[in-house]
């Protein structure tokens, strides 16, 4: 071993023996105190690496390094964090600060030297430009109130022969509870143009099984879609454009969706994003023998959607979202159109077995025109709160054991808990619903 590994392990180990001497934990309070305590910062950034928060760690460094520039095994130990990152810009600039520092000793410049050669590579080494890949899926959902009915269990309907509106009871045989069961399959071909844009197309097939009740969630949908995404300086530009189309197994309407729509996460600092998108979707519905009577096409729309966002992240493992949106639904027949505003506020919390989401989603569904058949005098308005707990994450990290079967973790699972509590002035839509699922994904890697 020559001397500067000698050296550089020998700092290390000196850097260990001062946090087990410490007492305590050193608290960010404790560094605006002592800024330039050279013991007590080496101590808060051994605590930090440890904690996982190499940001803070590297903040903690950067600051030492300024306070003591010509202490080299500070500068080696920022060196080895940012290795830990793989932050190839901040490495390259810091390795070439200390191979212009007079005080690098000749060892330390070779070690540099040998880590931008190797950085060098890194960028030079040619990227596989295609990549493909097979995802196979299991979801399982538990519905409440899967028919709708309404909190007092009454709806409104307007009677043609006295030309009244009145409320009457919903059917004995409303569906309050049902399982759906879904299967499926999709395919993803891509290519990386260059380093910095890559386009990708998808199509898939899902199989969607109720338990109990036989309506509109037993069906076959197929789908595709073709996404290109391109990084510009701070922007992370994604238009994308899909296609669906289910096909129902029973006497339900069949419909297909074509949508296109735009967004763009601009990252204002190591902390803060902005987003904003624009979405379009055009639903029509097919006109069969099986539901000629029904005139599905009078639910023939085109949706537009339009939002902002902000993003904040802090510890590195904390994330708080908001987005404001604005939604604009024209149907063939006006009491299928709506507009509204909406909010969404969401946290999320990574966790050593996955990624923890908590949201509520405000939005509110002004309806352009009354619908006769139900009622005559009230313009329908919806007022929706949705309330969400997700975690998501990878098998290998909710149970361990699993890394010999799945060695390059490509198992992924979600738990979700959806509540929507709709405040409605027509009866008929003032409802609860809950509905809780399962999903598992295995994904094969088919071209890298």
């Amino acid at each position: 071993m020559n001397f500067f590994k000698k050296r550089f392990i020998l700092s290390l180990l000196f850097l260990c023996v001062l946090s087990n001497f410490a007492q305590s934990e050193v608290t960010f309070q404790d560094i605006l105190e002592n800024p330039s305590d050279l013991k007590l910062n080496l101590q808060y950034a051994k605590e930090q690496e440890q904690a996982g928060k190499y940001k803070n760690t590297i903040a903690s460094l950067e600051r030492l390094n300024m306070l003591y520039p010509v202490n080299t095994d500070i500068k080696l130990y920022l060196l080895s964090v940012l290795l830990k990152m793989d932050s190839l810009s901040k490495i390259e600039l810091m390795a070439n600060a200390m191979l212009q520092d007079p005080n690098t000793t000749e060892e330390a410049r070779i070690y540099i030297e040998g880590i931008l050669k190797t950085i060098q590579q890194q960028k030079t080494k040619p990227k596989s430009k295609w990549f493909a890949y097979a995802d196979l899926g299991y979801m399982q959902n538990e519905h409440s109130n899967i028919d709708g009915k309404s909190k007092t269990g009454f709806m409104q309907q307007h009677d043609l022969n006295t030309g009244t509106d009145k409320q009457i009871k919903f059917s004995s045989d409303t569906l309050m509870y049902d399982k759906t069961y879904a299967r499926s399959g999709s395919i993803t071909i891509g290519k990386n143009i260059d380093k910095t844009s890559a386009i990708s197309f998808t199509g898939g097939m899902t199989s969607n099984t109720q338990n109990k009740g036989k309506g509109t969630g037993e069906n076959d949908l197929g789908s595709a879609s073709v996404s290109y995404s391109k990084i510009i300086g701070q922007h992370y530009i994604l238009p994308y454009a899909y296609y669906s189309k289910p096909n129902a197994r029973n006497n339900t309407d069949d419909s297909i969706t074509r949508g296109l729509g735009f967004s763009n996460n601009y990252i204002v600092d190591k902390n803060v994003s902005t987003t904003y998108g624009f979405s379009y979707a055009k639903t029509v519905y097919d006109t069969v023998t099986r539901n000629v009577a029904e005139n599905p096409e009078k639910k023939n729309s085109e949706t537009y959607i339009g939002s902002i966002g902000y993003n904040y992240t802090f510890s590195d493992v904390n994330l708080i979202s908001s987005k404001i949106s604005y939604t604009n639904k024209n149907a063939v027949e006006n009491y299928n159109s709506y507009d509204g505003p909406g909010l969404d506020i969401s946290y999320t919390r990574v966790l050593p077995f996955g990624n923890l989401k908590l949201a509520r989603n405000f939005y509110k569904n002004s309806y352009e025109e009354k619908n006769a058949f139900y009622n005559t005098s009230v313009d329908r308005i919806d007022k929706n709160k949705v309330s969400t707990i997700q975690l998501t994450g990878k098998i290998n990290q909710m149970l361990p054991f699993f890394k010999k079967l799945d060695p390059k973790s490509r198992i992924f699972y979600s738990l979700k808990h959806v509540e929507t509590n709709t405040y409605s002035n027509m009866t008929n839509y003032d409802t609860i619903r809950k509905n809780m699922s399962f999903n598992i994904i295995k994904r094969f890697s088919l071209h890298e």
